[in-house]
């Protein structure tokens, strides 16, 4: 099942194509949503290579939160969502369990204190504060989700769900559209 959210994930991002024309400031926006997605498949991949399916669930989750934040953005065409798949805890190894548990409870932690560190980059009145409150909402509620899987101990579920989310964050934070106001060591700038 993860070796299969990879691969959907892998052809999602290799036929990703950029909106906005490439003379604009937005390109490179967008360009950065695209390279950064294809980046965490690549090492998705080196991760499933090595026999790590924590850290492989992980960065396929995390980069599906990028691509599919791009695409709500404006700056991607259409792709169909890569919300993580459930039911993952068969895909992880016994001997990752500790690994696991400590990932889930770090990537938890880390995005709880992500979320409460930034801010919508717009005034109210101006269109972009709806895409921060949308990129938000998302986020909240895939960080909701991940625990409450979590909280019922399946926790390569919520890894997943708390990854996605924080693809989400970090992509309205390289695009603009969210302000980090503490902790800029939690993001990917």
């Amino acid at each position: 099942m993860i070796e299969e959210y990879g691969k959907t994930f892998f052809e999602r991002a290799k036929i990703a194509e950029i909106l906005v024309p490439s003379n604009t400031w937005l390109f490179r926006a967008a360009k950065d949503v695209i390279e950064m997605s294809q980046a965490y498949a690549s090492d998705g991949f080196v991760f499933l290579k090595n026999k790590d399916e924590v850290n492989a669930l992980a960065s396929f989750a995390y980069g599906n939160g990028w691509l599919d934040a791009g695409v709500k953005e404006g700056l991607l065409a259409s792709l169909p969502m890569g919300i993580p798949p459930l039911d993952c805890a068969q895909e992880i190894p016994e001997n990752l369990s500790d690994h696991l548990e400590e990932k889930t409870f770090r990537y938890e932690r880390m995005l709880t204190s992500a979320l409460a560190s930034v801010c919508i980059n717009s005034d109210p009145e101006l269109p972009l504060y709806q895409a921060g409150e949308e990129l938000f909402r998302i986020a909240r509620l895939h960080y909701t989700e991940g625990t409450i899987e979590i909280q019922h101990n399946n926790l390569a579920d919520g890894l997943a769900l708390l990854s996605y989310a924080y693809g989400w964050i970090d992509a309205g934070v390289r695009t603009g559209i969210l302000k980090v106001v503490k902790n800029h060591e939690l993001f990917t700038i």
